[in-house]
């Protein structure tokens, strides 16, 4: 495949993870990225130069105040620090001070060796992309050797091991982000062919030399939310293929109830206006195509789980769209702190040098300390796409409970199952669905909204945006669970709607009857059977429940659901479920 090339412009996520997920990826700089990173730290030496030269006349008495040319984090300490002058001959050592000095995480166990304690190798390796990709837009004052050295990490499969909590998410991922780059400092651990080694190991691995952290490097390095925004880009991805499993969910569910058609018509959603709810609705037609059992009731309107699945499924998709506008934004941002503006005019505060103190003067600046890497956007983001899954989640569950329960399947057997009493059928899987949405319903609560003021009071808005996007991951998972037994659930329903056999309430006929009836039905979902019953499906509905059925049988009797579930997740997360309806 053809490389990566990174511009600090147009990277997707889809790009990202692609990318960050396949070993043999390769990644380029753009060239003009290249020379901004260059014209950048020409400005960031000088700078250096200048106040280097101040120091040494204040030091020796001929200069009254401190040196003017100082810029915070490049020559001044950190945080509430920002007022202490550095030494020059220290200030190489400032910046690696900050590695060690931010890496304060924490994972889920105090066992090192317990993998849930760090983020997954394909984050760090799209973080470490992340990173280049800001660094090249030219307002950060690296080195070309730096951009250079993180994508060789990234070419030699290098992954360090970051420590999933400890992000407030304001001054960005301020710790994970020191965690990651610990090996430049020869400290940290990381990962290599499935082996764990100290970060002074590094050079065993990567073909170039790693440069010593030098001026402004290591605040550029560990400022921005970038484990935030890898986490939501991650999330944007998954989340688009569960859009489409929640209209496969909901297709099969109006085929196993031979439901009512005019709920998805064109004009119904047309008048509301939302693009989501057309979208999913416009889908869930296309799925249907065809079906030789849809309406077969003659009923008037179906439970909301079915009839109103459009407006539920459209507003999570129209809350994608939002989410990936803002991570794509971010994916191609400029997040640290300062940032030089080489080619700018005059700043914005010179429009006030009547008020500045005697001796200051801003009007040659181009270094400019704000607030870019505050996660704000991805922090609100997150959440909001989280509220966006858990509904999937939600209302899945109930199409399920509605296939299960015999009061209103509209004549399937109770838990799907020929001998309800001696079998459980789906039962419990329902159980399982019902306790991840529940989960659900706990981790959608705001994390955007629980600031905390940290740095003796100096950082006092902070946006959680780490827990925020840590949480909607998990989301994501458990929703992608409950979609795997929404789609088992569905096509063993469409399986019992067309094989012709009735059903019999618990206990209402004899043992005989009972395995005639097992019996009957597991010939109606033999090879042929389930050839005759994608035949009556809709063109959609009949490509997705043969994926369903190549990858999970039906269920003729109690086995052990949780294999079952699994590997229907799989498929779910796979994507198998997604994209254009009607593809074999």
């Amino acid at each position: 495949m053809a490389p990566l090339v990174l511009t600090g412009a147009d990277l997707t996520a889809e790009a990202l993870f692609a990318a960050a997920t396949d070993p043999g990826a390769r990644v380029v700089c753009d060239p003009e990225g290249l020379d901004r990173v260059r014209k950048c730290r020409a400005f960031v030496d000088a700078s250096v130069a200048t106040y280097t030269a101040q120091y040494a006349a204040w030091q020796a008495g001929t200069r009254a105040a401190p040196p003017g040319a100082r810029e915070y984090g490049v020559t001044t300490g950190f945080g509430r620090f920002k007022d202490v002058p550095i030494p020059p001959a220290e200030l190489a050592q400032l910046q690696a001070n900050l590695l060690p000095s931010h890496a304060a995480g924490v994972g889920v166990s105090t066992q090192p060796g317990d993998p849930a304690n760090y983020f997954s190798a394909e984050v760090v390796r799209a973080v470490l992309l992340l990173r280049v990709n800001a660094f090249l837009k030219g307002h950060s004052g690296v080195r070309v050797e730096l951009v250079q050295t993180l994508l060789g990490w990234f070419h030699a499969g290098v992954v360090p091991r970051v420590p999933i909590r400890g992000s407030l998410g304001a001054s960005g991922d301020l710790c994970p982000l020191a965690h990651l780059f610990l090996p430049l400092v020869g400290l940290g651990e990381f990962s290599h062919g499935g082996r764990v080694y100290p970060g002074d190991a590094i050079a065993r691995f990567v073909p170039l030399p790693t440069p010593a952290i030098s001026h402004k490097e290591g605040l550029a390095l560990i400022n921005g939310a970038t484990f935030s925004t890898a986490l939501l880009a991650q999330a944007v991805v998954e989340v688009e293929r569960l859009l489409d499993v929640a209209d496969v969910g909901c297709a099969l569910a109006v085929e196993a109830i031979a439901g009512c058609a005019r709920a998805f018509d064109e004009r119904i959603h047309a008048a509301r206006n939302h693009p989501g709810q057309q979208a999913s609705a416009a889908r869930i037609r296309a799925l249907l195509a065809g079906s030789r059992g849809v309406e077969a009731r003659g009923e008037v309107q179906d439970p909301y789980c079915v009839r109103c699945a459009p407006a539920v499924h459209g507003a999570s998709r129209d809350a994608l769209d939002y989410a990936r506008r803002v991570v794509e934004a971010e994916l191609n941002a400029a997040t640290d702190n300062p940032l030089f503006f080489p080619d700018g005019g005059p700043p914005f505060d010179a429009h006030f040098a009547a008020n500045w103190p005697a001796g200051h003067d801003g009007r040659g600046r181009v270094a400019y300390s704000a607030g870019n890497f505050h996660g704000q956007p991805i922090a609100l983001a997150a959440d909001v796409l989280t509220l966006a899954v858990a509904e999937l989640a939600s209302i899945g569950e109930r199409r399920t409970q509605m296939l299960l329960d015999a009061h209103h399947s509209h004549g399937l057997p109770a838990s799907l199952t020929a001998r309800p009493g001696l079998h459980s059928g789906y039962m419990i899987a329902q159980y399982t669905a019902a306790s991840l949405v529940s989960e659900n319903k706990v981790l959608a609560h705001p994390a955007v909204v629980d600031s905390i003021p940290s740095s003796a009071n100096i950082e006092d808005h902070v946006p959680m945006a780490l827990v925020a996007a840590r949480k909607l991951m998990t989301v994501v998972h458990t929703t992608a669970a409950v979609q795997a037994i929404e789609v088992l659930v569905g096509a063993q329903a469409v399986e019992w709607r067309h094989a012709g056999i009735a059903p019999a309430a618990p206990g209402a006929d004899s043992i005989q009857a009972a395995e005639d009836r097992a019996a009957a039905f597991a010939a109606a979902v033999d090879a042929d059977g389930q050839a005759r019953i994608a035949g009556r499906l809709g063109r959609g509905t009949a490509t997705f429940y043969r994926r369903i059925r190549a990858t999970v049988p039906p269920l003729l009797h109690d086995r052990l659901l949780a294999d079952d579930i699994r590997r229907a997740q799989v498929l779910v997360q796979s994507g198998r479920l997604s994209g254009p309806v009607g593809e074999s």
